[in-house]
């Protein structure tokens, strides 16, 4: 016989059922509740869902039986993986081992650099000579920017490392240097490179009046540097693609003691500085005209150049047209 125990929601007292069991009465505050019996649908609701409830468990249980039976699997497998990488890694010269463990070398040891052609158009070239390193047949390098290249530009070397190897450091920058630059401002003649343009002129010039200095016509002459001239083509060309006039204050005394002051001008073109720092140039002749016949000399002894500084830089611009003077 089952036993129901009733509790009283308004004070919580004991209460006690009627004696055919259809409702309940508290003896403390005389709360009455109706006692309600489970009909046969009830009944079998409940049984139903008691079932269905039971049914989802096995469910639920078999679920879980398979994600632990897959999961052993991935373990199993996992670790079937696992251990063939180890071996792997175990094998000396391995595929492996050689991913993992990179061997390190730095590609630039001997690689280096060279650079050639004019400033402005320069280009670079790499000069590799680690062919005997392991490493050296499947290396890649790359160099950015490879032309148009002038002097104090930087260029970058990347190398690509092939497998098993890992290359530090993995780029370089190079300063690019020791191209040949045309000479486009007078600032980049000085020291030997002046020195030697001014020595050629003033031989030029002494050539010029040895027979009138060897005769009793004049008796001293004194060369002084006047200024350069320096003209470059607004258009780019090979071909006296720049132009110096380096010009001299020539005093000379004659006989009778008076003094002849003209100015002389020698020509050179296509002036360039290669990697050496030498100058190179065509060196031309002395420019003007004679005038020995004119200032008390004789038609045979004669001289170029002009008595005026002004007159000579006049004819000097007029004659290089196309050129513009660089002051």
């Amino acid at each position: 016989m089952k036993t129901i125990s009733l509790s009283c929601p308004s004070c919580g007292g004991k209460m006690e059922m009627s004696a055919d069991g259809k409702k309940a009465s508290c003896p403390y505050c005389g709360h009455i509740m109706l006692i309600e019996n489970k009909t046969d649908g009830q009944k079998e609701y409940e049984r139903r869902m008691a079932k269905a409830r039971a049914e989802e468990d096995i469910k639920d249980l078999q679920r879980d039986r398979q994600r632990k039976r897959r999961l052993k699997g991935w373990l199993i497998a996992l670790c079937v993986v696992a251990g063939i990488l180890l071996i792997n890694l175990l094998i000396p010269g391995s595929p492996m081992r050689e991913l993992v463990f990179p061997k390190t070398a730095d590609p630039f040891t001997n690689l280096y650099v060279t650079f050639s052609g004019m400033s402005g158009e320069g280009r670079a070239d790499l000069q590799i000579s680690n062919h005997g390193e392991a490493y050296a047949d499947a290396a890649r390098f790359e160099v950015k920017p490879e032309t148009g290249l002038q002097n104090g530009d930087t260029v970058t070397v990347k190398a690509e490392a092939p497998v098993g190897w890992r290359f530090e450091p993995s780029e370089k920058q190079f300063t690019v240097q020791g191209l040949t630059e045309w000479v486009l401002a007078p600032d980049q003649l000085s020291g030997d490179d002046l020195a030697a343009i001014h020595a050629n002129t003033e031989r030029l010039i002494r050539e010029d009046w040895a027979e009138i200095l060897s005769s009793s016509l004049a008796t001293e002459m004194t060369c002084t540097p006047y200024r350069t001239y320096l003209f470059v083509s607004d258009e780019k060309t090979e071909y006296e693609y720049n132009v110096l006039y380096d010009s001299y204050e020539v005093r000379v005394t004659r006989e009778d003691g008076s003094v002849l002051t003209s100015y002389e001008a020698c020509r050179y073109t296509d002036l360039k500085i290669p990697a050496d720092g030498v100058l190179t140039a065509d060196y031309g002749d002395l420019q003007g005209f004679n005038l020995g016949y004119y200032y008390g000399f004789s038609s045979t002894h004669s001289f170029s150049g002009w008595t005026d500084a002004a007159e000579m830089e006049a004819d000097l611009r007029h004659v290089r047209d196309g050129y513009h003077l660089v002051e």
